[in-house]
């Protein structure tokens, strides 16, 4: 299978997943300096997939390392995952649970996209030149 239709195949495989990841942030939004779960979720996401990470020791952030079989540079890709302290008025489904706090600011798109990145980098990680840094 040629490589961008191992990443398309991939991505329809994730499509879901990350929708429903992607619902869960919105729907369980936190302000910056306060993204507990967020991190978590993002932190056993990355674990799973067989990514080495590391939590920032003053703050919640995240940091995944795929190691490439091959050699190569690193590329780091970087992704928000804070909300902002507004009230949802939405009648959405996966509106926020969290009274005056919701992703307006779209860092939930960010953090989903960035999760099904990984998944697929994760899956082609044999035919990786290099490494890919997670933000």
């Amino acid at each position: 299978m040629e490589l961008q239709e191992n990443i398309l195949v991939t991505a329809d495989q994730l499509e879901n997943k990350i929708i429903e990841i992607r619902r869960d942030l919105h729907m369980h939004p936190e302000v910056s300096g306060k993204e507990k779960r967020t991190s978590s979720l993002v932190s056993e996401f990355l674990e799973n997939l067989g990514i080495e990470v590391r939590r920032c020791k003053d703050n919640y952030g995240v940091i995944g390392l795929l190691r490439g079989e091959k050699s190569g540079p690193t590329v780091a890709l970087r992704a928000d995952m804070d909300a902002l302290p507004l009230q949802e008025k939405t009648d959405l489904p996966f509106s926020s649970k969290i009274e005056g706090v919701m992703h307006g600011c779209g860092h939930d798109v960010h953090t989903s996209v960035l999760l099904g990145t990984a998944a697929i980098l994760a899956e082609m990680r044999n035919e990786l030149k290099g490494n890919a840094l997670f933000l």
